[in-house]
């Protein structure tokens, strides 16, 4: 994906989640049945675990109330999320751009990375590399990265949000398999872009990230397969 075209679509969801912060975190309040399964299988003990792409911080303020945790970090590109997120969930934050080189190399090493429904967001298969691989890099021994992906092309109750690239200046060309404009009607109505990530695509990246998936489930949503979570290890 050119350059120009990344940096339109990181612009476009960069609106989307400045402009509606209040009105997604709202949407985003009640706690995913795949948490729990998630929270199954982070290691114990888990000094520290690291939300990349924490949003307005549920799942730290989750994990948190099972007192399942030690030391909380979520790291999102989004001011106003992170200031939700730092009003119910103790822990450390940081504002990151996830498509920039080096942008969790200061934040140490963890026992488990948690980075749901975020990489789907994340324009350019080779950015989402590049961040698998910098998730990889601050695991720990032993450690545990579950990423979650959404399964959004393939839910016709999802696949209504799906508008055409021209309806923001773009063409299918200017982008790359699998991508996908949204639209957010909840209040105001606004667009997002997002990429179908499934479990082989997933693989896929993980295998060239130098990480094995140790597992694969689906949750969440009315059918119970919304979500796309996949268990990660070194």
């Amino acid at each position: 994906m050119r350059p120009e075209i990344v940096q339109k679509l990181l612009a476009l969801n960069r609106h989307f989640y400045e402009g509606n912060a209040v009105d997604f975190s709202q949407s985003r309040q009640g706690i995913n049945p795949g948490f729990a399964r998630v929270r199954e299988l982070l290691p114990q003990p888990c000094p520290r675990l690291l939300d990349v792409g924490c949003g307005n911080g549920r799942f730290g303020q989750y994990v948190q109330q099972q007192q399942t945790i030690g030391e909380y970090v979520g790291v999102d590109f989004s001011g106003g999320l992170l200031e939700v997120a730092r009003a119910q969930v103790a822990g450390v934050f940081y504002g990151r751009d996830l498509t920039q080189p080096g942008c969790l190399d200061d934040l140490g090493q963890f026992d488990a990375i948690v980075c749901l429904a975020v990489l789907h967001h994340i324009p350019g298969r080779a950015n989402r590399l590049q961040l698998l691989k910098a998730m990889g890099e601050r695991l720990g021994v032993n450690g545990r990265l579950i990423v979650s992906t959404w399964q959004f092309a393939t839910n016709p109750r999802q696949q209504r949000k799906i508008r055409p690239w021209s309806e923001i200046g773009l063409s299918p060309e200017d982008v790359e398999p699998g991508d996908y404009l949204l639209t957010w009607q909840r209040g105001t109505f606004a667009y997002r872009y997002a990429c179908h990530i499934d479990a082989v695509e997933l693989a896929s990246l993980a295998a060239a990230a130098g990480l094995r998936v140790e597992q694969q489930f689906q949750s969440d949503g009315r059918e119970g397969d919304l979500s796309l979570y996949t268990v990660l290890t070194k």
